[in-house]
């Protein structure tokens, strides 16, 4: 759940004053972060890839019991809501067009389409601003969205002679197309649970939240779950509501355009976008956008089909684009370069010999440069490997997320010299050392002598790590009301006089004390009373936009390359399905390949380094198939032999079963970060030095998904695609298909 030293604090505390009840809903009771044994936590088995008809089940009992906060989702605007006391609002009183023969169908009826006169109103960024058409709830007649502050919830009826309904009105429906005890089957989540944790979430008002993190979203639905957590939280108004859902710690420009230096600011920024380029993992654009659909459609061709899918809603995608660089499509990628990732092991599916056979192969990818401190399953098929630092060794402004809910940013920055080898001008090797070498040797705009400008408007060079980060905790020195410089004996103190002449060098005289203010305690935080107001509101930036999405046009007009099929743009229960939307029991029997996979982190490894750690191996050297009681009981499985779990296409993945309690039925678990390749397990030879690799590395499974059966080897016979959520394009790690055996 929160593993977090903070939250983790804050959390326990709660829990032993009674002040604090947590429902946790995951396939595998692990790790000892979350047990039952402690009081106010209640683990629930839920099924892989059903975390969305679990939601959707607490919606349909929300609405059927009405203990919704019909005040918070009608507000219209942030504007409204604001001023009724909430902190977002949402889109469940926009109407949507339903009329399948109209032009606009599955859209967000606009001004035009209700045949209303809207003056043209543009953002501050000069972008007009779109006006939507609600029923607005004081008069009952159609209004823009922005002309009203309430909204109709539930409206079905004709505006300007189209049909339409409310976004809230659909996701009524589509929560609805399951019973109760079909997603107590679907999930294996008793409907007294469902119906328990539906009352009770809605009996405490806007303190409450849904904790969903990429393990919950990792599968072919993944985005339903996503979609089902917004809805729950913005149902009840949780959203930037103290208590409730608040997001992302907010925080002062640090790496972009700051009080002091403009770092996001770049003279001669090449004019690329995806107006006139396409991402190499084929997301972010519509197929039927590309420059390839229209000319193969202005050839003759009646509508074409893609080589691999494309991805309208996603963002860029490391899995993606490794799948894109192999299959030399939508284009050949002629260098690849590689920072700090090991997507071939990441990629369920991706570690397979084809895969690995055309990274190699210079026809297939002439040029691979990894930058990186381990050579891991990835970084040992490049052509070059350039040294990296160690976190210890480099600099970072993350911001703290959800473990942290004020104001403020983290600090990293070298508190030792790095390891990796010493250029000639003193510099190390590092990854923004090589990027900083290529971009000049190059003539690339952002890099090199006046790179950086500051607020008053002296140019700065940008070569190195520090050049660039330390003008970042300038900024963060800067913000807001100044720091004070640090005191001389508190910089002695913690030696921090000692630091490199490069550091000093990256800002004026006059920062540089505030700067090391800044480093002596790892980053700034302002109050809480900050960002948190009387009222439960967040009290910094819950003016600006926040609105949650009821409806999803851009989900709902989306098309599916290959099927022509559209999901509904509200929350609904999508069975796990292959690319083209068919769901994966049209192709293979539940019956015979009955059970799911998840993986959850363990303790003892990660992706990377704890498995060279012989301390970590002594506690734990390999993982295990973790099996429910009965489904083993069933299938003659005793704890300690040897298994395989084998997916319709023959995948296999070979290992220790581990009968135990605490794991959901028709589904097995793995730990994450086992059976590696690399990263110690093998002899690696560089420049003719060898280093012995130590099998025990190796030790343990990891989930061997299969490929997507309709793409692979349909669309063409050397196509390589793995299972992948639709929207977002990111690989389903979680659920499959399954049967498991003896060895």
């Amino acid at each position: 759940m929160i593993n977090f030293q903070s939250s983790g604090k804050r959390t326990l505390k709660n829990l032993a004053a009674g002040k604090l009840k947590i429902d946790v809903l995951d396939c595998t009771l692990a790790n000892g972060s979350v047990t039952p044994t402690i009081p106010g936590i209640n683990w629930i088995p839920i099924k892989p890839a059903t975390n969305a008809a679990f939601c959707a089940a607490l919606v349909q009992k929300i609405i059927a019991d009405k203990t919704y906060n019909a005040d918070a989702i009608s507000f219209t605007t942030q504007k409204a809501a604001v001023e009724g006391g909430y902190g977002a609002y949402t889109n469940a009183t926009y109407l949507v067009i339903v009329d399948e023969n109209h032009p606009n169908y599955r859209k967000l009826m606009r001004a035009a389409d209700a045949g209303i006169d809207a003056p043209e109103e543009k953002d501050k960024d000069g972008k007009a601003v779109e006006q939507y058409v609600v029923i607005d709830a004081a008069t009952g007649q159609p209004a823009l969205h922005s002309a009203c502050s309430k909204g109709t919830l539930e409206y079905e009826g004709e505006v300007n002679g189209v049909k339409v309904r409310t976004g809230f009105s659909l996701l009524t429906e589509t929560v609805n197309e399951y019973t109760m005890d079909e997603y107590a089957e679907i999930t294996g989540v008793p409907v007294e649970d469902l119906e328990r944790i539906a009352k009770e979430y809605t009996s405490h008002g806007t303190r409450v939240g849904i904790c969903h993190k990429g393990g919950s979203a990792a599968s072919v639905n993944g985005i339903d779950t996503v979609m089902g957590a917004a809805v729950l939280h913005a149902i009840v108004g949780a959203n930037q509501m103290i208590g409730g859902n608040a997001p992302n710690s907010p925080a002062p420009a640090t790496a972009g355009n700051g009080a002091r230096y403009k770092l996001g600011a770049i003279e001669g920024k090449p004019d690329v976008s995806t107006k006139n380029a396409c991402y190499i993992s084929r997301t972010v654009k519509a197929w039927e956008k590309t420059d390839e659909y229209k000319n193969r459609v202005a050839a003759g061709e009646k509508d074409p089909k893609p080589l691999m899918p494309w991805f309208a809603n996603g963002a860029a995608s490391d899995s993606q684009a490794l799948l894109s660089i192999v299959n030399k499509y939508p284009y050949q990628a002629k260098i690849l370069t590689s920072f700090m990732c090991n997507t071939i092991q990441a990629t369920p599916g991706a570690m397979r010999d084809e895969v690995v056979e055309r990274l190699c192969d210079p026809e297939v990818l002439p040029l691979h440069i990894v930058c990186d401190v381990f050579v891991g399953e990835h970084a040992q098929y490049a052509d070059y490997i350039v040294p990296d630092v160690t976190p210890y060794e480099s600099f970072g402004l993350p911001t703290t997320g959800t473990t942290f809910t004020g104001y403020g940013t983290t600090v990293r920055w070298q508190v030792k010299e790095p390891e990796s080898m010493k250029l000639d001008d003193g510099r190390h090797a590092s990854w923004e050392t090589f990027l900083a070498d290529v971009a000049e040797a190059c003539g690339l705009p952002g890099w090199g002598e006046g790179a950086i400008k500051d607020v008053d408007g002296k140019a700065w060079p940008l070569r190195d790590a520090a050049d660039f980060y330390l003008k970042a905790v300038a900024n963060l020195a800067y913000a807001e009301e100044p720091v004070a410089d640090i005191d001389a004996r508190e910089a002695q103190l913690q030696g921090l006089d000692e630091l490199p002449d490069s550091f000093k060098a990256a800002v004026s005289d006059e920062e540089w004390p505030k700067v090391q203010n800044v480093l002596s305690r790892g980053g700034r935080y302002w109050p809480m009373s900050y960002v948190h107001d009387a009222d439960g509101r967040r009290s910094r930036g819950y003016k600006d936009e926040n609105q949650a999405y009821f409806y999803s046009e851009k989900r709902a007009t989306n098309k599916n390359c290959y099927s022509g099929k559209q999901l509904p743009g509200t929350l609904r229960y999508n069975p796990e399905t292959f690319t083209d939307l068919s769901p994966m029991e049209d192709h293979f029997s539940r019956e015979e390949y009955p059970f799911g996979a998840s993986e959850h982190k363990p303790r003892f490894r990660s992706i990377s380094m704890l498995s060279n750690s012989p301390v970590m191996r002594d506690l734990c050297s390999h993982n295990y198939i973790e099996l429910n009681r009965e489904d083993a009981a069933e299938l003659g499985i005793k704890d300690g032999d040897k298994v395989r779990a084998i997916t319709p296409l023959g995948d296999v993945s070979e290992g220790i079963a581990m009968v135990r309690a605490g794991q959901t039925k028709g589904a097995f678990a793995l730990a994450f970060g086992y059976e590696h390749q690399n990263y110690g397990a093998q002899d690696i030879e560089v420049d003719g030095q060898t280093t012995k690799g130590d099998p025990a590395i190796a030790a343990g499974v990891r989930i061997h998904q299969m490929l997507d059966p309709t793409v692979t080897g349909v669309t063409g016979d050397d196509v390589i695609s793995i299972i992948a959520e639709n929207d977002a394009a990111s690989p389903g790690r979680c659920g499959g298909m399954f049967k498991i055996e003896k060895a």
